[in-house]
């Protein structure tokens, strides 16, 4: 089973693991594990059809503010919850233009369906060009090719669960019946 999920849209980290402990530790809702996503973004010219049926009738005007992100406590529209605050955001390129949008560096340690697409569109005013995780945790992306896998390392793994609490486990109940 995965631990996590990218859209199709996606590319990047992805952890297929057996173990439900670990699975868990990844993507639990309440997890402290970062996650750190490169996002190429072109400013948004309007609502998408879809958008538009669902009752988005307006996006922001683009902007490279980046600090309502980082701040947290913003609704996405149609959403309950605020959002958490993003660890880190930054621009990548040293001249930002724009009107040509550019590169965007996230690190979050929520990870609801669609966020970031959605952050960039109804927060920043901008629509998602590309969007590749680069990490979860100590699990770095690095050189490895699309579609490829690899084992993860010991190191990691021990760093997966460092900071995880140790709870006692109750024991369980026997029960002995008659038939």
């Amino acid at each position: 089973a995965t631990a996590g999920r990218l859209d199709i849209d996606s590319t990047g980290v992805i952890i297929f693991t057996r173990a439900g402990i670990m699975a868990r530790r990844l993507i639990a809702p309440d997890t402290k594990i970062p996650k750190e996503y490169i996002v190429k973004v072109q400013p948004a010219v309007q609502p998408t059809t879809r958008e538009k049926e669902a009752g988005l009738l307006s996006l922001p005007s683009p902007t490279r503010n980046l600090t309502s992100l980082l701040r947290g406590g913003k609704r996405l529209w149609n959403d309950k919850k605020a959002l958490k605050p993003v660890l880190e955001a930054e621009w990548l390129e040293e001249n930002p233009v724009l009107s040509n949008g550019g590169t965007l560096r996230l690190v979050l340690q929520e990870g609801k369906k669609r966020q970031i697409r959605r952050m960039c569109r109804e927060i920043l005013g901008m629509h998602v060009v590309s969007l590749v995780r680069k990490s979860i945790g100590p699990i770095q992306l690095d050189t490895l090719p699309e579609g490829k896998w690899r084992p993860l390392k010991e190191q990691e793994v021990r760093e997966i669960f460092a900071d995880t609490p140790h709870k006692k486990r109750k024991k369980a109940k026997r029960f002995v019946g008659k038939d």
